[in-house]
């Protein structure tokens, strides 16, 4: 505001310049702007507006329902409404559970799931084949990528396909599995879900499991319908592939692959980072979820979901997320026992645009073209103009991102309220418009006079 003001004294100042010329100072050519014009010092006065309005946007854009807002670029706060007051985030949590992921693991971390056996083939054969889970979250079937590949939102996402390591058993000489396959998913904990979920989340979460096959759904084109045993699911799948291929499988049940066994193949995910990215951009929450108990494992030894979220909140704490107030219940943002501040949902974006190796920002949607922003603002002026993460669950969204322009800017909006579903797209399309118009200022002429 001083800046204003200081540029209302100095445009009146200017005013007089011809008065003074004709007491014989030597006059401004014309068109030339003199040396202690406001128009020679526009970027303090075009900022301190840009703030101002970007302020009052938000202020209004939260009138009447709980929640926060914040937005910050390399210069510092640009605006903040109860930037530390704890909100429920929905699947802006994912952030904090994907920056977590690639701090603890390593951007190039990937999973490995392995096919063991009492000892290495013989004459064409194991006795037993033991599929021992590593957590991986995006192992697929050919029908899954193609379930996936008819949806604009999920087209494109990153894979593991359960087929090469079918092709790499084969390759190892294995033409029968008399003993049939046992599974192994030990390396986390047996909770396939969380008892604070509501039950109507089983379509939008598959029951967890260090051994995944297909997110765990075993109908997935259409209504999703849950695996009664991801684990026993997967050793299934791939029994099936290798029947395909001409091997005698046994059947599939559940144990332990005894000490000493033999390596028969190895089945290596994508890097970390692009899981990270199609986790963000689909708001995947399975992917989520196991992403959270690997960060468990990493941190303290235990791949529980309660130790995930600890390890998480930890690992920000140390590359600088203020943490007060952040409470973590789940990975995926389902629970609405979950609380986040926009001071750290902001934190978390503007470090992760600071370490673009990670490639967290570059897996965001884009707004008007990928991921869940797909439908959001689609042809319209602001289009592609930011990338954020959503969150949307029944009386919360959230729009959390990154406006990439000269000085990008990181923000944050989350609202909690009783407002209905039209109204919940409302709120994240008003925000996008906020947050993608920054810098909004008026033109130079209506601030400063002319020369």
């Amino acid at each position: 505001m001083l800046l204003l003001i200081a540029a209302v004294g100095l445009a009146a100042f200017a005013l007089r310049g011809p008065a003074s010329a004709a007491a014989g100072t030597t006059p401004a050519q014309p068109g030339a702007t003199p040396g202690w014009s406001a128009r020679r010092i526009p970027q303090p006065v075009a900022d301190e507006v840009a703030d101002i309005h970007l302020q009052a946007d938000l202020t209004r854009l939260l009138q009447g329902v709980g929640g926060c807002a914040a937005a910050a670029d390399s210069m510092g706060s640009r605006a903040a409404v109860q930037p530390d007051g704890a909100f429920i985030p929905a699947s802006t949590a994912k952030l904090l559970t994907g920056t977590a992921a690639l701090s603890a693991l390593g951007a190039d971390f990937k999973f490995q799931t392995r096919a063991l056996a009492p000892k290495a083939p013989q004459g064409g054969s194991v006795s037993r084949l033991y599929l021992q889970g590593g957590g991986d979250p995006v192992i697929v079937t050919p029908a899954f990528t193609a379930a996936l590949e008819k949806d604009p939102e999920t087209s494109g996402s990153t894979s593991t396909d359960l087929g090469v390591l079918a092709d790499a058993i084969v390759a190892a000489g294995v033409r029968s599995i008399p003993g049939g396959i046992a599974v192994d998913d030990s390396r986390y904990e047996s909770l396939r879900a969380l008892p604070s979920w509501k039950a109507a989340y089983n379509i939008e979460v598959g029951p967890l499991g260090a051994l995944t096959v297909n997110r765990g759904f075993a109908q997935f084109d259409g209504m999703r319908v849950q695996a009664a045993d991801p684990a026993i699911y997967a050793g299934t799948a791939l029994a099936q592939i290798l029947t395909q291929k001409g091997v005698t499988v046994g059947p599939v049940t559940r144990a332990a692959p005894p000490a000493g066994a033999a390596t028969v193949a190895t089945l290596t995910s994508p890097p970390l980072h692009d899981i990270v990215a199609t986790m963000l951009r689909t708001s995947d929450n399975t992917i989520a979820e196991l992403l959270t108990r690997e960060i468990g494992v990493k941190v303290s030894g235990k791949g529980t979901t309660a130790a995930g979220t600890a390890a998480t909140i930890a690992t920000l704490g140390k590359v600088g997320v203020p943490t007060t107030g952040v409470t973590l219940v789940d990975g995926s943002g389902l629970d609405r026992g979950d609380r986040l501040t926009c001071a750290a949902l902001v934190a978390t974006v503007a470090h992760e645009a600071a370490t673009p190796a990670d490639g967290l920002v570059a897996g965001l949607p884009v707004l008007g073209q990928s991921g869940t922003l797909t439908d959001v603002a689609k042809g319209s002026t602001i289009a592609g103009k930011l990338q954020a993460k959503t969150g949307t669950l029944d009386g919360v969204t959230a729009l959390t991102g990154l406006v990439d322009g000269a000085r990008p800017l990181s923000f944050a909006f989350v609202a909690n309220g009783t407002f209905s579903t039209a109204r919940n797209a409302q709120y994240k399309l008003q925000a996008a418009q906020i947050f993608a118009a920054f810098p909004r200022v008026p033109a130079l002429a209506d601030l400063v006079p002319a020369p």
